[in-house]
């Protein structure tokens, strides 16, 4: 029962967070978007976009961090569960989303670049 019950909480937590991704497309910039970005203030959008999606990826690389601390916390405990290998995934993802959070911080500041360069007169 208790397989049951761990296997049954992975899926729905699986659903959850595939959710969240689907979710976070709607938000993201959209080629057309970079393509016909010509003023500051399509620039600043462009850029608010990635700090929303930075945001957002900081808040997931905090929860698999938390989670993997849960993980360290039950090793051992629950018969049949590989903790130590679901830790070890969650501080990987954890890690990955802090990497693509700053990629997007960067791509968010690029853009505010563009947005004072692309109107100054020659």
């Amino acid at each position: 029962m208790n397989g049951l019950v761990t296997m049954l909480s992975a899926g729905v937590a699986a659903v959850m967070l595939s959710g969240s991704a689907w979710a976070a497309d709607a938000a993201m910039v959209s080629p057309t978007q970079i393509e016909a970005a010509k003023t500051p203030a399509d620039h600043e959008a462009i850029a608010a976009a990635y700090d929303k999606e930075a945001a957002r990826l900081e808040s997931m690389a905090k929860e698999h961090e938390s989670m993997a601390r849960s993980y360290q916390a039950v090793a051992g405990m629950q018969k049949g569960m590989n903790a130590p290998a679901m830790g070890a995934h969650c501080r990987r993802l954890a890690t990955e989303y802090k990497s693509a959070a700053e990629e997007n911080r960067q791509l968010a500041a690029a853009h505010r670049q563009m947005a004072k360069d692309c109107c100054v007169s020659k």
